[in-house]
């Protein structure tokens, strides 16, 4: 007999992803997982609207996750929209149509409820008793979260992702330092507007649940250059974007092609991070929104926090 099946859907304002699992002991095994970038987030105008190249270019994608859910025929559905659909004026719009194709409810999630679903993800697949941080860049928010088993402290969602600064800095495909001198000083001006709600704390460990820090983590195993993902490793990879000159040609040992295009403004996100907490080391988390998901699911649970 085959295991109960649970997929989750997380419109991602970078990337879709469907995840399917299986309970196995007090964990979770992994059927199936599809991912595609659609970079809802880089659709968004002057005026916040969504435009029709990138919804198609969305709807196109549910297209086939629809087909793989008639598969796949999970027990459980949970879908969810994050900042790129939170911030478009017109995702009612989008968000109509998308169900339409899922044939299931799209859950819209506050900035809060993200970057509460993500520490849980975080918990469920650590495993720690440690004050963590963790930190997550997407592609149109940032979410910084206190916690400690299951309570969280202090919960924060910034308006700060690699694809949004991507076309703010880096509009001009140049990776200069005055660019990326923009980007961090900017990045740091929205931090420092939560930051004295993480100096009252003090943490343990620090987890970054991010693929701009999934791609730091990559770079620095196929070049070996750090023990551990710190301040120091982050500018050695900056002045590396920077000898590259140019989008086009930025060529890193340990990048994979598909995050070429957002990885200077997140490591640039990711920078400013470090600068504006002081924070010394990071280590990656296995865990995120999705595996926050899969333990809401588990727990038969379908309301946010």
């Amino acid at each position: 007999m085959t295991a109960a099946r649970y997929t989750i859907i997380d419109l991602g304002s970078n990337s879709f992803h469907m995840l399917t699992v299986s309970k196995q002991g007090n964990g979770f095994n992994v059927v199936s997982k599809h991912k595609q970038k659609v970079r809802l987030a880089a659709g968004l105008n002057g005026d916040k609207q969504l435009d029709q190249t990138t919804m198609q270019r969305g709807w196109a994608c549910l297209e086939n996750f629809r087909l793989l859910l008639d598969q796949i025929q999970p027990v459980t559905v949970l879908i969810t929209a994050t900042a790129a659909l939170r911030i478009a004026v017109n995702n009612k719009a989008f968000i109509e149509v998308a169900e339409n194709i899922l044939g299931h409810p799209i859950n819209l999630i506050s900035g809060i409820q993200e970057a509460k679903t993500i520490f849980k993800g975080v918990s469920y697949t650590e495993q720690t008793d440690k004050r963590l941080l963790v930190i997550d860049i997407g592609g149109a928010s940032t979410e910084l979260v206190l916690g400690q088993g299951n309570q969280v402290h202090v919960a924060n969602s910034m308006n700060i992702g690699c694809v949004t600064w991507l076309n703010h800095y880096f509009a001009d495909q140049q990776l200069s330092e005055y660019n990326f001198n923009n980007a961090i000083n900017a990045a740091r001006q929205v931090i420092s507007t939560v930051k004295p709600q993480y100096s009252e704390h003090d943490w343990e460990l620090t987890l970054g649940a991010s693929g701009t820090i999934q791609a730091v983590n990559e770079v620095n195993q196929a070049q070996q250059l750090s023990d551990s993902l710190s301040f120091e490793l982050l500018q050695q990879i900056k002045q590396q974007c920077i000898a590259c000159k140019t989008m086009e040609q930025l060529n890193i040992v340990g990048l994979e092609d598909s995050r070429v295009p957002v990885f200077a403004s997140g490591l640039a996100i990711l920078i400013a991070l470090f600068e504006s907490l002081n924070i010394q080391h990071m280590q990656l988390s296995n865990g995120a929104l999705r595996e926050g998901l899969i333990s809401m699911m588990f727990n038969g649970q379908s309301e946010f926090n």
